[in-house]
């Protein structure tokens, strides 16, 4: 069956974060194959600012999930690693979002792809250069590298190498 290249962003920012995003990592392999996996960026918190640095990473996950099957398969990735989100940007053990499902664009209740925000948030755009800096987006028709160096406003601190921290 055919696979698709999904780029799905990875956060946390509640205890051992780099323990989290590696959990998360783990169990997105149960969804397909995971291909690439980002560095970790840290960065200051988006909305809500009183709450600690979020560490953000990106990997490449080829399935054969549908994207409402991918995404439920991924709200009970969230349930079990306890998402623990109650504010709206607020902290959380681990968030996961479908960034790009190859070059589809979807849209249902809970699901919006691409991401409506990712082109504002230099850290999901950056993790993803890391991955594919030439995917191009569907709806701006411009590639990730060129929305990376669209962005006024930045909130990465720091970069750590993935590789580094297995």
């Amino acid at each position: 069956m055919y696979q698709t290249k999904s780029i799905l962003a990875l956060g946390s920012n509640i205890g051992n974060s780099v323990f989290n995003l590696r959990s998360a990592v783990k169990q997105l392999k149960t969804l397909g194959l995971v291909s690439k996996i980002a560095d970790i960026y840290i960065s200051k918190p988006y909305g809500y600012t009183h709450q600690n640095n979020f560490y953000n990473t990106a990997i490449l996950l080829k399935t054969q999930k549908q994207p409402s099957e991918l995404i439920n398969n991924i709200y009970a990735i969230e349930k079990k690693l306890k998402k623990n989100k109650r504010i709206i940007n607020g902290p959380r053990n681990i968030d996961i979002d479908i960034i790009f499902y190859g070059k589809k664009i979807y849209q249902s209740n809970n699901l919006t792809i691409p991401h409506p925000r990712a082109v504002d948030r230099d850290f999901v755009l950056y993790p993803i250069l890391d991955i594919d800096p030439f995917f191009q987006h569907p709806v701006c028709k411009k590639s990730v590298k060129t929305l990376a160096k669209e962005l006024n406003k930045k909130f990465i601190i720091k970069k750590l190498s993935y590789r580094n921290l297995i």
